[in-house]
C-alpha cells in the first residue's frame, strides 16, 4: 500500500507510529492483527506519483489542522487515473483540530471518484488516537485486496539506483538470487547478486513489495531510476502506443506534449487523439508495457494530471489519416483482455511473442514458425496467394514464375518467409514453389527437367529432349538468369547445387585425376564433365596440372 495526500499532512509520522520504524528506503513494514505483513511505500511529496503508479491500494491522508489543500487533490487526480479504488481516508492530526470539517471535505472531494468508498479513519500520530482502529482497518482492506501473482512474469520499476544497486515496487512475479534480468529500455542483461526485502537479505523476494537489488554481470553501467529491470524474453519495449483515456481536467486536454507516468517511469509523450476517450501517444524513451497497464498524464507546467491512462495496444498499426476513424471507433469498443485469441482474430496473424509481451495468453492456431494465423484469414490469404500468381502469371507469359517479395508483398505478408511456408499450404489449390517463385497450374517443361536434375544431377539433357520439351533458348536463359538452372555449355545445363555436389564428390578421388575418372565417379559424360571441371577451374576448386591431369586444390588438407 502506498500514502498520498499533501506534503504537512503528517504521513510520514502515520507510517511511523502504525509501524515503529521510520520509512526506509520509501517504505516500512509491520505484523497485523491477521498475522499478515503490509508495506507501506511513503515517498517524498515530489514523488508521490512515482510510489503510486505500481501499487493497487492507498492510505489517503489529510489532515485535521490543514484541511484539503492543492497537493491534496492532484494525488486524488492521480489515483483517479490510475483507477485506485482499494483505500482508507486517514484523517491524521485529531488532536490538533477537530477532525470533522476535514474529513466532510475529504468524502466530498472522494466522492465519484475511485476512492468514493474509502473507509474513514480518525488518527492522532502523536497520542496515538485511532491507531489500532487504523490496524484493524488496514487489515479489512488487504481482505479485499487481489492477490498479487508470484508466477507472473517480472517487471521491477526502479525508484531509487546508487550505482548496480537499485530499489522499486515489485507488483507480481517473484526474484530470485541468479536471476537474470533485462534493463528496460536499454536491451542489456544483468544478474541479481542478492535481494534486500523487509530488512534482511533473501534468496527469493515474491510480490508484492518493495525491494533492493544488487546487480551483477559484465557490464557495470547504472541502473536509473524510470528504468526498469524485466524477465527475459517476455517484454516488447514500446514508444508508440494505443490508449484509452480517462480525462480529469479538459482544459488540459489540446496540448499535444504532456508527460506519461507508467511505474517510476516518466516520458514526455505527444498526444494524437483518435476519437472520444481513445489516442496514440508517441513516447520519448520507449518502455515495457503491456496490454491493459495503467498510467496517467500529466502537464508538469501545472502540476495537473490530466488524464489516466490505460493501454490497449502496445504494437498499433501504422496509421492512415483516412482510417483515423475507424481506428478510433475499434479501439473504442476494445474490452481490456488477455485472450490472444481474441487478439490473433484482431489482427489476423501474430508472432507468438509478441502476444507474449503484450499479456496475452498463446492460442491453438495455424502457424508458420512463430507466427499464429487466425483460421478465417489463413484461408482467405490462401485464396489471394492463388490470386496473386494467378494475375502475375498472367501479365508475364514469358517468365510466369511470381517472386516471393512481390507475393509478400500482394497479400501485405509482414514478413516474405512466411510466402514459403503458405504456398505449400496452398498446394491443394495448385500453387507450387519452384527455385525460389510461385507457379501454379500443370507442371511445366523446366519443371521436369529439374525435377529430373533433383534424381541424377549431372545428367544433362540433351538438346533433343529440350527441344521435346520445348524448352526455348529465351526460357533457358530466363532460368538461368533467374538462378534456377546454369550453363556450363551451349546446351548443357544443370541445377546450380551440381557446383557443390561435384567439388564434393572428386574429395573421394586420387590427389591426381582425369576427365575419365571425374566422368566415372558423377556417372556423366564427358560433354558435362568438361566444362564442369573448367568451371571448377574459373571457382578454384581444382587446378589444371598438365594436358590430362588435375587436382583439387588443398587436396586432403
Amino acid at each position: 500500500m502506498a500514502t498520498a495526500g499533501h506534503a504537512e499532512s503528517g504521513k510520514s509520522t502515520l507510517v511511523h507510529r502504525l509501524t515503529g520504524m521510520p520509512p526506509v528506503a520509501g517504505s516500512a513494514w509491520t505484523a497485523l492483527p491477521s498475522g499478515r505483513m503490509v508495506e507501506l511505500v511513503d515517498m517524498p511529496a515530489d514523488s508521490t506519483i512515482t510510489g503510486l503508479c505500481p501499487v493497487s491500494a492507498v492510505l489517503f491522508v489529510v489532515a485535521a489542522d490543514a484541511g484539503w489543500l492543492p497537493q491534496s487533490g492532484e494525488h486524488l487526480a492521480a489515483l483517479q487515473a490510475l483507477a485506485i479504488r482499494h483505500g482508507l481516508l486517514v484523517i491524521t492530526r485529531s488532536d490538533l483540530a477537530d477532525p470533522l470539517p476535514a474529513l466532510r471535505r475529504a468524502r466530498a472531494e472522494l466522492a465519484g471518484t475511485s476512492l468514493a468508498e474509502a473507509e474513514p479513519v480518525i488518527v492522532s500520530s502523536l497520542t496515538g488516537q485511532g491507531i489500532d482502529d487504523l490496524r484493524q482497518a488496514v487489515d479489512r482492506l488487504a481482505d479485499r485486496m487481489p492477490p498479487p501473482d508470484p508466477d507472473a512474469v517480472v517487471r521491477l520499476w526502479v525508484d531509487e539506483a546508487t550505482g548496480t544497486s537499485v530499489t522499486g515496487t515489485l507488483p507480481a512475479g517473484t526474484l530470485h538470487t541468479g536471476d537474470e534480468l533485462v534493463v528496460a529500455p536499454t536491451g542489456r542483461r544483468v544478474k541479481v547478486e542478492s535481494l534486500e526485502w523487509l530488512g534482511r537479505s533473501t534468496s527469493e523476494v515474491p510480490a508484492a513489495g518493495r525491494v533492493a537489488v544488487s546487480l551483477g554481470g559484465g557490464d557495470r553501467r547504472r541502473v536509473r531510476p524510470g528504468q526498469a529491470l524485466v524477465s527475459v524474453g517476455r517484454w516488447r519495449f514500446v514508444s508508440v502506443i494505443d490508449v484509452r483515456l480517462s480525462t480529469l481536467d479538459r482544459s488540459g486536454m489540446p496540448a499535444r506534449e504532456l508527460v506519461l507516468h507508467v511505474g517510476s517511469a516518466a516520458v514526455a509523450a505527444r498526444v494524437r487523439h483518435l476519437g472520444p476517450a481513445v489516442a496514440r501517444l508517441t513516447l520519448e524513451s520507449a518502455l515495457p508495457l503491456r496490454i491493459g497497464d495503467s498510467g496517467l498524464l500529466r502537464d508538469p507546467a501545472r502540476h495537473r494530471v490530466i488524464a489516466g491512462v490505460t493501454v490497449l495496444d502496445i504494437l498499433p498499426p501504422v496509421l492512415r489519416t483516412d482510417a483515423v476513424v475507424d481506428r478510433a471507433v475499434e479501439l473504442s469498443k476494445r474490452d481490456i483482455t488477455t485472450d490472444g485469441l481474441a487478439e490473433l482474430r484482431r489482427r489476423g496473424m501474430v508472432r507468438k511473442s509478441d502476444l507474449v509481451a503484450m499479456g496475452c495468453t498463446v492460442p491453438r492456431a495455424p502457424s508458420v514458425g512463430d507466427w499464429l494465423f487466425d483460421p478465417d484469414r489463413f484461408q482467405k490469404l490462401r485464396g489471394a496467394l492463388l490470386a496473386a500468381v494467378q494475375d502475375y502469371a498472367g501479365t508475364h507469359p514469358d517468365d510466369p514464375a511470381m517472386p516471393k517479395p512481390l507475393a509478400a508483398q500482394a497479400l501485405g505478408l509482414p514478413d516474405r518467409r512466411l510466402v514459403e511456408p503458405l504456398a505449400r499450404a496452398s498446394r491443394g489449390l495448385g500453387v507450387r514453389m519452384l527455385a525460389g517463385r510461385l507457379v501454379i497450374g500443370p507442371r511445366d517443361a523446366l519443371e521436369t527437367v529439374c525435377d529430373a536434375l533433383a534424381l541424377d544431377p549431372f545428367a544433362a539433357p540433351e538438346r533433343p529432349r529440350l527441344n521435346e520439351l520445348g524448352l526455348t533458348a529465351r526460357r533457358l536463359d530466363s532460368a538461368v538468369a533467374r538462378g534456377i538452372l546454369i550453363c556450363l555449355a551451349d546446351g548443357v545445363y544443370l541445377r546450380p547445387e551440381a557446383v557443390d555436389l561435384a567439388a564434393a564428390a572428386l574429395r573421394d578421388l586420387p590427389e591426381r585425376f582425369t576427365v575419365a575418372e571425374v566422368r566415372t565417379v558423377l556417372r556423366t559424360s564427358r560433354r558435362v564433365a568438361v566444362p564442369l571441371l573448367e568451371l571448377l577451374d574459373v571457382q578454384g576448386v581444382t587446378e589444371r596440372l598438365d594436358t590430362s591431369q588435375r587436382r583439387l586444390k588443398g587436396w586432403r588438407e
